[in-house]
């Protein structure tokens, strides 16, 4: 009776053709899309302030803008404590007037960096500046203080960099932790299926036609568990091909852990979703619960953005997610391709699920619904 259950409720799945290009595939290929549309890594923003505009600081900011993650823009000088505090910029770099005729004449360089936070960003771009600064005064300390010949043997020693480097240029294609907070909040969604299917199925006496057939009511939402975990599981496996077809890094040897994972989340979004419409009978509601709990969960976990940029309190709370533990199992796949690395959180994502089924299982009963 449970198997006919199942494939009946298939059979009318699939006949809802809007329900299975909507529900299942266009999510799907939605993340894709955003995949390589906005499938650049966060950049942080460096202001520049450049009271010198001479070659030399130039070539400082040419420096920091090479470096990855980095985007830098120039600011006023009156402007970058206020762009600081309301964070337009995580860093400001102050090189002062005079900084090049000081380069050539031997002299100390002033070049002052400004943040609010201090963070391994502001260390890497400190330690670049005084690499650089290094160089110049070198090629500077071979010029005898002619600008034009500073310039020329700068230029070449730039080109004997670049040749050096040329080895080290990769393609730049889509990665998937540009998108997989996408992917979790998109998972969320269909799983919030469930939710609409048993509450339609309630206002349409569907339910309770099954009921009399001689279902009882364990075997009734176990089928519909089943059955929107395997359609939450073809939304993941559609994207899983697509994104194979077009190339999407996945950073690890066995691109198929990323499955396991999913598989393990799909159950969380799951079991969520059965939480919710066990405490609620509204679709309207129940859609509007789902997005007002998993928008600031997936915020916190860090998956829209880089998690280190968020204040140390928000990224306790923000580990303390299951969405973060998703990033965090790809993350350490990434590293290691070892499945073993990862056992804890896919453990602690089951248990959390089934606190969620538990919840929902008691909350049902009391409602006289098992």
């Amino acid at each position: 009776m449970l198997i006919k259950l199942i494939l009946n409720t298939v059979k009318l799945l699939m006949k809802k053709k809007s329900y299975i290009l909507i529900g299942i595939i266009m999510p799907a290929f939605i993340v894709v899309f955003f995949s390589f549309e906005f499938g650049t890594e966060y950049k942080y923003k460096v202001g520049i302030v450049d009271k010198d505009k001479s070659y030399a600081s130039n070539e400082i900011i040419k420096s920091i803008d090479n470096l990855e993650d980095i985007e830098t823009t120039k600011v006023k000088e009156k402007d970058y404590d206020i762009i600081l505090i309301t964070q337009q910029i995580e860093v400001a770099v102050i090189i002062d007037k005079g900084f090049e005729a000081n380069l050539l004449n031997f002299k100390e360089q002033d070049i002052n960096i400004k943040s609010i936070k201090h963070n391994d960003v502001e260390s890497s771009i400190s330690q670049l500046i005084n690499l650089k600064c290094e160089d110049l005064s070198m090629v500077a300390s071979l010029s005898e203080k002619n600008i034009n010949k500073f310039k020329e043997m700068n230029l070449e020693y730039n080109d004997q960099l670049a040749n050096l480097s040329l080895n080290k240029i990769q393609q730049n294609i889509p990665k998937i932790q540009n998108t997989i907070g996408l992917m979790i909040f998109t998972i969320f969604i269909v799983a919030g299926n469930i939710a609409s299917f048993l509450i339609e199925d309630e206002e349409n006496k569907t339910k309770m036609r099954i009921l009399s057939s001689g279902i009882n009511k364990w075997k009734y939402y176990i089928a519909m568990i089943f059955i929107f975990y395997i359609m939450t599981m073809l939304t993941t496996g559609v994207y899983y091909i697509v994104s194979k077809i077009l190339n999407i890094d996945y950073g690890m040897e066995k691109s198929s852990y990323f499955l396991i994972v999913m598989a393990v989340f799909n159950l969380i979004a799951i079991s969520f979703n059965l939480c919710i419409v066990s405490f609620t009978k509204s679709r309207y509601a129940s859609t509007i619960i789902n997005i007002l709990i998993v928008v600031p969960c997936c915020m916190l976990s860090g998956v829209f953005w880089d998690f280190d940029i968020m204040e140390k309190s928000l990224q306790k709370v923000g580990n303390l997610m299951p969405t973060r533990w998703v990033y965090v199992c790809i993350e350490k796949l990434q590293q290691n391709n070892n499945l073993s690395e990862i056992n804890m959180y896919l453990v602690a994502m089951m248990i959390f699920s089934m606190g969620l089924f538990l919840i929902s299982f008691a909350k049902l009963k009391m409602n006289n619904e098992l």
